[in-house]
């Protein structure tokens, strides 16, 4: 995904929610709305919605040379990931699968932000060891979690019953 939707839109990240939920938020079951939504704000949402679906979408089949490349690119640089092979292909064939619930252009950021800048640990960057997957998962989950929290929140709100 080469253009990605804004990460904010006023009208339906902030001005729709702040007027339609009600404050109390329950400990269990689904937040109410305090009014109902109009057709317009609907309309809204429903495209907001579906512009960030690609957005947090796991990667297609088509993004599959794209992955190969952003993980090689990135464990490349790293000497004790010097192995053989047939161990070079099931760790990146391994990772693949481990990243598959994630879109591309997060998984291209991250790969290329710890390339570059090595894997946040104990407070710092550290190039000296490669990343494991979790490491990986997390650098992507914080290219992603604005796009996921918006998405949530739109089809959250285009769910919500209206509170008695």
């Amino acid at each position: 995904m080469n253009n990605l939707p804004p990460v904010r839109v006023s009208l339906t990240d902030s001005e729709i929610p702040n007027s339609a939920w009600e404050a109390w938020i329950p400990a269990g079951g689904a937040r109410k709305l305090r009014r109902a939504l109009t057709p317009d704000e609907c309309t809204a949402l429903e495209r907001r919605r579906d512009e960030l679906t690609p957005a947090v979408a796991g990667y297609a089949e088509q993004d599959l040379d794209r992955i190969i490349v952003a993980i090689t690119d990135m464990l490349g640089g790293y000497t004790s990931m010097r192995q053989t092979d047939d161990e070079a292909v099931a760790k990146l064939d391994s990772m693949r699968r481990v990243l598959a619930p994630f879109p591309a252009w997060a998984i291209e950021k991250a790969c290329s932000n710890i390339q570059i800048n090595g894997v946040w640990r104990d407070g710092k960057f550290d190039k000296r060891w490669p990343p494991n997957d979790a490491e990986v998962i997390d650098a992507i989950r914080s290219h992603v979690r604005l796009y996921e929290h918006q998405h949530r929140s739109a089809i959250a709100l285009l769910s919500a019953e209206l509170a008695e």
